[in-house]
């Protein structure tokens, strides 16, 4: 077995104790003010276009389904004949968040797209590329050092790459995905990538989990044999994923850092809060460092987020009749967030465990800059 319990931590109640109640009372007024700063600050920022195309998007209740259809059927498809019949079908009932311009060249080019799909289809895949341009960049060797050259050069921020695709569905994928994250870690101008375990190996079997752990980690060693024998050591961020794969990645990840060679090279992992499992995992983790910090191995980071799947976690567990293993509310998901925070934002616990908030809320930035200060 995996050592997954659909119903663990499900029982538990998703509300904050009387003493992280109080403790969050104590952080408001400071928190406000935190956001009102930021929120003045980013009003002085002239606004991108493509972000506020994006921002259009969201806000459109049909903004996200017309996107993803966009790409699973538009972009995806390597016949132009079928993304053309695809895009005549999504044409007819344009979505509210394009600007009046774009949904006329939307429905021109889906009456024109069966006609000539050879023209039509390049030209409405590009628009979409204009729209989320600034957040993708092309990871072909031909294009990708310009492309971090031009986002370090407007963010001067450190950049973490990770390969997007398809789901692993054969070995064959899930070695062309290894063979292009090991690539990426191989370039001067890249120090930092994340991959995920389920992108590491084919579907593997739960009954076959210790077996699937050993495997994960042959896979594994050599990218983090790379990252800790670069004279500047490079960062690997374990990502997550499936629920079903937390218990794994947890043990592939505190497996690998406590080989002879790897003890001193400082990588990170990531932890839902949308789990009710995050806490408990985030306890082990620090343990688990702290003992490694002490013997004189590297410090790990933990990437916190809310959670990155929930659709595919409603549909897993409805088709095998599980309890759902996320928590049921926003709620409770958005407190669960703030209690693993107010536990690990200690400053003896932040000597193992260094923590990565990621989130969209300015409230919840705040709240881990203030705890943290």
């Amino acid at each position: 077995m995996t050592g997954t319990n659909h119903h663990r931590g499900l029982t538990q109640h998703g509300s904050l104790s009387a003493t992280e109640l109080q403790d969050l009372r104590e952080l408001l007024p400071e928190i406000e003010a935190d956001v009102r700063r930021w929120l003045a600050a980013a009003d002085r920022i002239p606004a991108d276009p493509a972000g506020e195309q994006l921002a259009a998007l969201l806000r459109d209740p049909a903004g996200l389904d017309f996107t993803v259809r966009f790409v699973d059927r538009v972009i995806r498809p390597e016949d132009h004949t079928v993304a053309a019949r695809e895009l005549s079908r999504l044409a007819a009932d344009p979505p509210a968040f394009l600007p009046t311009a774009l949904r006329a060249a939307l429905q021109v080019g889906g009456k024109a797209a069966p006609l000539a799909p050879r023209l039509v289809v390049p030209i409405a895949r590009r628009v979409l590329r204009h729209l989320v341009g600034h957040l993708l960049i092309d990871a072909t060797d031909a294009r990708l050092g310009a492309s971090l050259a031009r986002v370090r050069r407007r963010s001067q921020a450190r950049l973490n790459l990770n390969l997007l695709g398809e789901a692993v569905l054969g070995r064959g994928e899930a070695d062309r995905r290894l063979a292009g994250t090991l690539a990426l870690l191989t370039r001067d101008d890249v120090d930092y990538v994340s991959i995920k375990v389920s992108a590491t190996v084919a579907p593997h079997q739960p009954w076959a989990y210790a077996e699937t752990v050993d495997r994960v980690m042959d896979r594994l060693r050599p990218l983090y044999r790379v990252a800790a024998d670069h004279p500047t050591p490079k960062f690997i961020n374990l990502d997550m994923e499936e629920y079903r794969d937390l218990p794994m990645t947890l043990e592939v990840f505190i497996r690998l850092l406590d080989e002879p060679e790897l003890r001193s090279l400082a990588a990170g992992i990531v932890l839902q809060a949308y789990l009710p499992d995050a806490l408990g995992a985030m306890q082990r983790l620090q343990e688990w460092a702290a003992r490694r910090v002490a013997s004189g191995g590297a410090p790990i980071k933990v990437r916190l987020v809310k959670g990155a799947n929930l659709p595919m976690e409603h549909m897993d567990a409805s088709l095998h009749g599980w309890p759902l293993a996320t928590w049921h509310t926003k709620q409770d998901s958005d407190t669960h967030y703030k209690r693993v925070l107010l536990w690990a934002l200690t400053p003896e616990r932040v000597q193992n465990v260094r923590l990565g908030v990621a989130g969209h809320n300015l409230f919840d930035i705040a709240l881990a800059r203030q705890i943290a200060t």
